[in-house]
């Protein structure tokens, strides 16, 4: 079993974009194997409904499947264009709205993990403002 957070990672804002990471955390006692992308979207109005365009994956190489073990953490890095009340550099073609959370799909997996993050602008319009890597098990 994974749990999911997303958090912003300091320092990476400028030129018009900002970085967060994915967690990943496996809470189960049982190791798992991992590679690839997650999928990664935003969601919100309170139901997890979808806002926008999912992220487009990285044009890194997939990797071959690490083991995860129990308390372990995978991560991979979201790209994000700067999003606020106005759209930020994307102005009027990004059709900004308040965000609940990140919806993040583990690898090879269809289920989907709720992260909340507070505060979160996103872009409701068919507008692609996200970019995500492949998840990077740290231990």
């Amino acid at each position: 079993m994974l749990r999911a957070s997303v958090t912003h990672i300091p320092n990476s804002d400028g030129a018009g974009h900002t970085g967060y990471q994915v967690n990943l955390k496996n809470v189960s006692p049982e190791s798992c194997r991992m590679a690839g992308f997650p999928g990664v979207s935003v969601v919100g109005h309170g139901d997890g409904t979808q806002i926008g365009q999912p992220a487009d994956w990285s044009t890194s190489p997939a990797g071959q499947p690490k083991v995860l073990n129990p308390g372990a953490t995978a991560t991979a890095k979201i790209n994000a264009v700067n999003v606020d009340e106005n759209g930020g550099i994307l102005g009027a073609d990004c059709k900004a709205v308040k965000a609940d959370g990140w919806r993040i799909s583990p690898p090879n997996d269809t289920r989907a993990l709720y992260a909340p993050y507070p505060g979160l602008w996103a872009c409701s319009s068919d507008v692609v403002w996200l970019q995500v890597t492949q998840m990077n098990p740290t231990s």
